[in-house]
């Protein structure tokens, strides 16, 4: 039997793969997905993806010091570039294992899921 974790990552990788079917650009919607996607896989303060170069630009600051308080400074971001093939794959890879990760999931189905699809199932844990 299947568990909730594998419900998830399934209806994750079922909305990536929807997500991914347009011709030069996604909706607004599906772009924002993929944008909060890829900026909690790589812990970034920015991300933009160019879907006609198939290039992502990527945001992180650096570390200032040791202090908490004090930690990053925003003003001295660094980037970063990386190129897909294929967006889908590339989006499905960025699924990871994990608690922190499974509650953004769930988050992320019901902020992006199209409610009338039936996916209260995997919603309502």
């Amino acid at each position: 039997m299947e568990s909730e974790k594998e419900k998830v990552r399934r209806e994750m990788q079922t909305l990536i793969a929807t997500s991914c079917i347009f011709d030069k650009h996604p909706t607004k919607e599906f772009a924002a997905f993929h944008k909060n996607l890829l900026n909690f896989f790589f812990n970034s303060i920015d991300v933009n993806i160019d879907y006609e170069n198939k290039l992502i630009s990527i945001w992180n600051s650096k570390p200032l010091t040791t202090d908490p308080v004090r930690l990053y400074n925003l003003n001295e971001a660094i980037s970063d570039r990386v190129g897909y093939n294929n967006l889908e794959e590339t989006l499905i890879g960025c699924l990871e294992e994990g608690q922190l990760q499974y509650n953004f999931y769930k988050k992320m189905l019901m902020e992006y899921t199209d409610h009338t699809d039936n996916h209260d199932d995997v919603l309502s844990a």
